[in-house]
């Protein structure tokens, strides 16, 4: 499906390449890189280093630093987290230089994101507080901008099973987007909420969430939004035994998905109605969509949604009464499932692997940092102290008898004037014990008779 954003901005940008280089084109092509990563990820990266070519020719930090984080994005969605947490210190380290707090949070934010897509929630909620902190220290920072955070944050909590926290979050964010009327958003979270109240056995809750963004998407024309959330209140309605009306929501979730195309959401939906007919008893109907929902699994090579599949299978068999096939079925289930955990495992050592990989080198540069810090204090102690400091070097003649000194200019002074002109050195008189006695031992004499 093509992106209408990205047909806009593409004309812009036609417009824009008539006219000598400048900012603007810069940015037209970094909003094009963010734009288009997900539906033409090769295009996307062309047009982010396009972009910082041009900022780097034409000295704009601010759009460097900004390209740098998009393609941070950019990598993070192709799955190279080294390279994008590498492309994000770049341009965190321009954002500090120019004192951009708020540059410096999205990078945080794009850091977050790259933890998140790893599955390491903890590091992904240390960026996502920090990106929330320093937004809040901006200067007329939007209020979607902190909802987002909190969305993302919400996020990260219900993936980790903490379930209060991460409603905790999700209602600060709803109601900043109640009062603000974005009602795309407010269907977002709703459904985000009525999910997590499943979680939480609060069905009441659940529903309510549910049906508030359904209303909206219907109400919006958001066809796809509609039959996600169809889908989770068929989800709902299935946990609760009420299989007529979960068999309904299905349906019209199905009915949605292969009007607009979505394959993903035809494949699992189909699995999910069909599991509901074997439910009610509907076998013939049930084995149509649930063998046509493994088969799309498969050609879309999802191992989760294809293990579920195998269990339904399994389940229709069973209750046809043919054990072979449900045997047969049942054992494709098993390797599956090993081959899913092995890749599972695969993955998470890939993942920190990588995440060692990356505070290595960021502790690196954090020392190497430190070292610099302290080898540039050394040299500006020193070099205070050789400005403060003036040597007296070589030979200078002294007279046997009055003790003056001749300068380079030949002229003969008191000691104490040659060494203050060449030295720092403050001079203060005393006399020592030799000299006192030669002063003054008359006197003491005179005084002791």
């Amino acid at each position: 499906m093509l992106n209408k954003e990205v047909i806009l901005l593409e004309k812009e940008l036609a417009v824009l390449r008539l006219e000598p280089a400048g900012s603007e084109l810069v940015a037209m092509l970094n909003r094009l890189a963010l734009a288009s990563h997900r539906s033409d990820p090769i295009k996307s990266e062309a047009w982010a280093l396009e972009a910082l070519n041009l900022a780097d020719e034409l000295e704009l930090p601010g759009e460097q630093a900004r390209c740098y984080t998009t393609l941070g994005t950019i990598n993070k969605g192709a799955g190279n987290f080294t390279e994008a947490m590498s492309y994000c210190r770049k341009s965190m380290k321009i954002y500090e230089g120019l004192e951009d707090i708020g540059g410096m949070a999205s990078v945080q934010t794009t850091l977050a994101s790259i933890y998140r897509a790893q599955g390491i929630f903890d590091k992904a909620l240390e960026h996502y507080h920090e990106a929330l902190r320093q937004y809040q220290e901006c200067d007329g920072v939007s209020e979607h901008a902190l909802a987002i955070c909190h969305l993302n944050i919400g996020s990260c909590y219900s993936s980790l099973f903490h379930l209060d926290m991460a409603q905790s979050s999700y209602e600060f964010a709803a109601e900043i987007w109640e009062k603000s009327g974005d009602r795309q958003h407010m269907a977002y979270i709703y459904n985000n909420m009525g999910s997590l109240c499943g979680r939480k056995d609060d069905t009441d809750r659940a529903l309510e969430y549910f049906n508030k963004a359904l209303a909206i998407r219907e109400d919006m024309g958001d066809k796809t939004g509609a039959a996600t959330t169809l889908g989770n209140l068929g989800s709902l309605h299935s946990v609760l035994h009420e299989n007529e009306s979960a068999l309904d929501f299905f349906t019209r979730s199905l009915e949605l998905y292969e009007e607009i195309g979505n394959t993903r959401g035809v494949a699992y939906t189909c699995n999910a109605l069909g599991g509901m007919h074997t439910v009610l008893g509907n076998l013939d109907v049930a084995e149509e969509l649930i063998i046509k929902g493994l088969r799309m699994t498969r050609e879309l090579h999802f191992k989760d949604w294809e293990i579920l599949c195998l269990e339904e299978t399994t389940k229709l068999y069973r209750a046809r009464g043919d054990f072979q096939k449900a045997l047969m079925y049942s054992r494709e289930l098993i390797t599956c499932l090993e081959e899913h955990l092995n890749e599972k495992s695969i993955e998470k050592i890939a993942a920190l692997q990588v995440q060692f990989e990356i505070e290595k080198t960021e502790k690196e540069a954090e020392i190497y940092r430190l070292k610099n810090f302290e080898l540039s204090s050394m040299n500006a102690q020193l070099r205070e102290a050789f400005a403060q400091v003036k040597q007296l070097q070589g030979m200078f003649p002294i007279c046997a008898n009055c003790k003056k000194v001749r300068d380079d200019d030949g002229y003969w002074q008191q000691i104490e004037s040659y060494i203050s002109d060449h030295s720092d050195a403050q001079i203060t008189h005393g006399i020592c014990p030799e000299c006192f006695i030669k002063l003054y031992s008359k006197d003491f004499t005179q005084n002791s008779l």
